[in-house]
């Protein structure tokens, strides 16, 4: 499996283009962590998302006195 995906990403151009792009010294610090770190770390962040998308929510239901959606509506 991992043959058949090296050789796909080896083919692809566009991935050995943004190489330059891609800090490798993050890389190396994230797996120098143990596997429990690296969880307890994604954990974290995946934490932090849910509370600016709570306080967001609550944002947009104080400035607009309702529910807020995803959707927006253009008034003339």
């Amino acid at each position: 499996m991992f043959a058949a995906m090296k050789a796909v990403a080896s083919d692809d151009a566009s991935v050995h283009d943004l190489m330059p792009d891609i800090d490798r010294s993050l890389l190396r610090e994230n797996l120098k962590l143990s596997f429990e770190e690296r969880a307890r770390k994604h954990l974290r962040v995946l934490q932090m998302v849910e509370e600016l998308r709570r306080a967001g929510k609550k944002l947009r239901q104080k400035s607009d006195g309702r529910c807020a959606s995803n959707v927006l509506i253009f008034r003339r």
